[in-house]
């Protein structure tokens, strides 16, 4: 089987006691938490891999990125 190549926004934030928490909206409950960034990062791809490897099973289609992220700047 081919490999497919799938884009996904992930959304990752500092944790107050430490670390990083990252959440993919696209796939509902798909998220982690890790004690460095690059650990968030590489944990969240192992997760979305699994969720893929899910769907698939499932006979689901992959849910697709429909996030829009923009950058506001807001004066007050």
């Amino acid at each position: 089987m081919k490999n497919s190549v799938y884009r996904f926004t992930v959304v990752i934030e500092p944790c107050e006691e430490g670390g990083f928490f990252a959440f993919c909206p696209a796939l509902p409950g798909c998220h982690v938490q890790g004690e460095t960034y690059e650990e968030t990062i590489q944990e969240m791809r192992e997760v979305i891999k699994d969720f893929i490897e899910d769907y698939r099973a499932d006979g689901e289609s992959i849910p697709e990125d429909e996030v829009t992220v923009t950058s506001l700047k807001v004066a007050i």
